[in-house]
């Protein structure tokens, strides 16, 4: 079920450290429990990160993810350790796992790109800039890096 879908900026690994790099807004939220959740992770415990009862009026209060900044979370369970950062406009993710098979497919399935910037190569003379546009590929399936 996908509940909402994370906003790739960028990526990077070594094959054990995967770090992803999130645009940060309210998708994010449910798109950070779904994947959590994928990992093996309590939603209860995740959830707890963006929600609460107040315990005088036993109101659930809902923290917007614009206020949550400067602030870091780690999680850890026997097949991942999660770090999280939240800036102010990006959350980066951390996981270290020799299982990455899981984490990948869900990023594949259930995340989203930002759109290439268009990258204007200036030419000599008179004539029109160059469009250039960076391409991105995905591995297939079976690829082992």
């Amino acid at each position: 079920m996908v509940r909402g879908k994370f906003t790739l900026i960028g990526t990077d690994n070594n094959g054990f450290r995967h770090r992803h790099s999130i645009r940060k807004n309210e998708d994010f939220k449910k798109a950070f429990i779904d994947f959590m959740v994928n990992l093996d992770f309590e939603e209860e415990k995740i959830r707890g990160r963006f929600e609460y009862r107040d315990e005088e009026t036993d109101k659930l209060i809902r923290v917007k993810i614009k206020n949550i900044e400067d602030v870091c979370g780690s999680y850890s369970n026997e097949s991942y350790e999660v770090d999280v950062f939240y800036g102010r406009f990006k959350v980066i993710i951390v996981v270290r796992t020799k299982r990455r098979a899981q984490m990948v497919d869900h990023l594949v399935k259930k995340a989203k790109w930002i759109k290439p910037r268009i990258i204007r190569k200036i030419r000599e003379g008179k004539k029109a800039p160059l469009e250039v546009t960076p391409d991105i590929k995905l591995r297939k399936k079976n690829d082992n890096a």
